[in-house]
């Protein structure tokens, strides 16, 4: 089936999986079952919108609603909701069935909906338990001691990253698993030690790899596997290497720029395979692991008949479904679901142990709920209101059946559908659209937000203050002195303010790593650029010439091979 996009106008498919996953899914109340629509909107639109829902990166101090203690939160002062510490969130000092609603048949759902959100308390930071000293955190679970990291889970010590799971004193990491030791390191896993790495399993004691496997003490290779002693993907002898080393100085950023540039013309377009992923079966996408009959699923491990997902870990029979996972099952149009959660349907952080929820926002261990926001370990609510289980499945289809006939509009104000089916519409999130992932993959312009109706973040520019004298950083670690943790730094490419924290100093002192010369932000920026986007395009291998679907655009200087032809170049 092939429809066109409400949001983009372009065409789009629907396969036949994807209608039968959503007859499997649809619920049923009072043994009637209300049957899920085809998705009006296009995969890329589908994940816009949920991402829309998610901030990540912006951080502002304010104080807690509850407590009055000053705090750090993901929510701007602006909000009008309140916002509670999290510990005073978890607390027994408040209920979120406080703020139940009767749902109004005149009004349109979404409308309702929205009224509830903007009054129901949220948690500071999006953090799951247990957490430990990790106050400028945000979308992350098990985490201790770590700083600025997000979308992370089960990681100690560790600072700058997006997509860490499971590491030990990483900085500056985007999309890297069971680590330790490393720091600027992309795509990488079960890596130590590893410095400048891209997309590299296995590898210790290493600088600047890209696409290796098994590798130790390395410089500057690509595509190499179980080799040690390789320089500028030369074999050297231990002593050999050990010289080469010795006339690098690692810890001076100026030798470190200079390496980097020496690296790429020394070993020009590398031979890339047509996807980044290990052990997968019948599997299209990106940067996957133990994937099986996973469909345009991206940033994904140990996930099962899933499909159009970003981002998951442990997560069978689901589509549509952004970050997290963790033991899910049949989630549909969901972002930020995890921990054992079944059967959830088009709703924003709801964990642990959630089941039978929709449109549901930051419940948490709820059962059959139905438009709740803020509850904990609830079951039968709509709207936040206490009902039996009889009442529930009954008021329940009476509303699916208000949705069916409430239409949406689109940003030009034509018909985009009906309400049931539909996602949290961007127009009503709680974040401006540039706060949100959804800029990161789907970049707007401020006039094009709002011409959308939604909502953009003017940051405001920084009043002129005495920040010091200005700062000359020395060119090598060995330089550094624990007072510039005093001071405050400025990015080479934007100028915006930042500083260096003590646990980062030790980190760099420890590594023999120069001082970073940029902004988190901007280093998240460039990290982003080395990862591909969650778009497929069909080309043909540079070998045998095989038709193959990668996410090498057509006109990038890589030299794409299929996997045959690729690992029996490169093993």
């Amino acid at each position: 089936m092939i429809r066109t996009c409400t949001l983009t106008g372009q065409p789009f498919e629907i396969r036949q999986e994807d209608l039968k996953f959503l007859e499997e899914i649809s619920p049923v109340f009072q043994g009637k079952k209300y049957p899920l629509p085809a998705p009006d909107l296009c995969p890329t639109a589908r994940m816009q919108v949920r991402l829309a829902q998610r901030n990540e990166r912006f951080l502002y101090h304010r104080k807690c609603d509850l407590s009055g203690k000053q705090i750090i939160s993901c929510y701007s002062l602006d909000k009008p909701f309140p916002v509670y510490e999290n510990d005073e969130w978890y607390s027994d000092k408040w209920d979120g069935k406080e703020y139940g609603m009767e749902f109004d048949f005149t009004q349109p759902f979404f409308e309702q909906f929205g009224k509830l959100r903007a009054r129901v308390p949220r948690l500071a930071r999006i953090l799951e338990k247990p957490y430990e000293n990790s106050d400028y955190c945000n979308t992350a679970s098990q985490v201790k001691n770590c700083y600025l990291l997000f979308s992370s889970n089960q990681n100690e010590d560790c600072y700058f990253g997006s997509w860490v799971n499971q590491c030990r004193s990483c900085v500056d990491s985007l999309n890297v698993e069971n680590c330790e030791l490393c720091y600027e390191c992309v795509g990488c896993r079960d890596c130590y030690a590893l410095r400048y790495g891209r997309d590299c399993i296995g590898c210790r004691e290493s600088f600047f790899l890209r696409d290796c496997q098994g590798c130790s003490n390395c410089f500057g290779c690509t595509n190499q596997v179980n080799k040690q002693y390789m320089v500028f993907n030369a074999q050297k002898t231990k002593e050999e290497y050990k010289a080469f080393l010795k006339g690098v100085n690692i810890g001076s950023y100026s030798e470190m720029e200079q390496a980097k540039e020496k690296i790429e013309s020394l070993l020009g377009d590398p031979i890339v395979k047509e996807y980044h992923g290990t052990n997968l079966e019948h599997c299209s996408g990106d940067y996957l692991r133990n994937c099986r009959n996973a469909y345009r699923c991206y940033e994904a491990n140990n996930i099962e008949d899933c499909s159009y997902c970003q981002c998951l870990q442990n997560c069978k029979t689901s589509m549509d479904q952004s970050y997290w996972g963790q033991g899910t099952e049949l989630i549909y149009f969901t972002q930020a679901c995890g921990y054992n959660c079944y059967h959830i349907l088009f709703s924003n952080i709801c964990w642990s142990e959630c089941s039978n929820l929709l449109y549901c926002d930051h419940c948490f261990s709820c059962r059959n709920c139905f438009g709740c926001v803020g509850l904990r370990k609830d079951e039968y609510c709509i709207f936040n209101k206490q009902y039996s289980k009889e009442e529930y499945g009954k008021l329940a289809g009476k509303i699916i059946g208000h949705m069916q006939k409430t239409p949406l509009r689109s940003p030009s104000g034509s018909f985009a559908g009906y309400e049931w089916g539909q996602y949290i519409p961007p127009s009503l999130s709680i974040y401006a659209y540039n706060e949100t992932l959804a800029q990161e993959q789907v970049p707007l312009t401020r006039e094009e937000v709002l011409k959308r109706g939604w909502l953009w973040l003017d940051e405001e520019e920084q009043e002129k203050q005495y920040m010091g004298p200005p700062f000359e950083q020395p060119d090598t670690i060995d330089g550094v002195t624990d007072s510039i943790c005093n001071r405050i730094l400025h990015c080479k490419a934007t100028g915006k303010p930042y500083k260096i924290i003590p646990q980062e100093l030790k980190f760099y002192k420890q590594m023999n790593i120069p001082i970073p010369r940029l902004h988190p932000d901007e280093r998240h920026r460039r990290r982003l650029q080395l990862r591909n986007p969650r778009q497929l395009w069909e080309r043909e291998c540079a070998k045998c010439g095989k038709e193959i679907e990668t996410t090498y655009a057509p006109e990038r200087p890589e030299i794409v091979y299929c996997e045959s032809c690729y690992l029996q170049t490169v093993h």
